[in-house]
């Protein structure tokens, strides 16, 4: 999903809008890059290669059928059943093709990285903000109130990270509430309009909080970092 320069004008908008009723600092991350969880997608691949195989047998196309399917017919006929070294044989190739092929395919596709386990995708993102909140200086301000609203499109998970300052005064349902305002963007395909969400309720409770100090410094560009 493409963001065009007035889209990212508007988000740096409502953070100053939000900064200017409070001391505190506001940081959005849009992270667009795919990721290929490796070891996800070769133990999905090998619980197919494994299971798919066996199953189209006990379903009766097995490796008798795939074997006149390919060679026709009258093939049966002219040398009779397949005998159990060739049986076990036309299985195990047929579990490393599905293996391989399923690996292929899901190696490129950007679905794998959506049906990745959610627990899995959260780990990642939960990891990759908290290295975005500390490489762009966000445990440096002043009352050690930056707050962090990380979405990962591809992942379809996003993350808020709070420094203690203000983590320490607000209840665990706020930042929930702030995560369900990103997520319900990206759902709708609007991701603009959920950091726009996002940043009104982390600044409300921001303003309450912390509120504007004298010549109220902006300590953190207000900005939409695209990564």
């Amino acid at each position: 999903m493409t963001l065009r320069p007035e889209d990212q004008a508007r988000i740096a908008a409502a953070i100053a809008e939000a900064e200017r009723q409070t001391s505190g600092e506001i940081y959005c991350i849009y992270a667009r890059a795919a990721h290929r969880y490796r070891s996800w997608l070769i133990a999905l691949s090998a619980f197919l290669g494994f299971a798919v195989p066996p199953a189209s047998a006990l379903l009766g196309f097995g490796p008798e059928a795939w074997t006149a399917a390919v060679l026709g017919g009258g093939w049966r006929d002219a040398h009779g059943g397949l005998g159990e070294r060739e049986t076990v044989g036309l299985l195990a190739a047929a579990q490393a093709l599905v293996f391989l092929l399923v690996l292929a395919l899901s190696w490129w596709s950007p679905l794998a990285q959506r049906w990745a386990p959610r627990a899995l995708r959260q780990r990642r993102v939960h990891a990759l903000a908290t290295q975005h909140f500390l490489a762009h200086g966000l445990h440096l301000t002043e009352a050690r109130t930056g707050v962090l609203l990380f979405v990962s499109e591809l992942d379809h998970v996003a993350e808020v990270v709070a420094d203690k300052g203000i983590h320490r005064l607000v209840g665990e349902s706020v930042w929930v509430e702030t995560v369900a305002a990103l997520l319900e963007g990206l759902r709708r395909q609007n991701p603009v309009q959920g950091f726009l969400d996002a940043i009104g309720i982390a600044g409300a409770v921001l303003a309450e909080h912390f509120p504007p100090r004298p010549g109220n410094p902006n300590e953190l560009p207000n900005r939409l970092v695209v990564v």
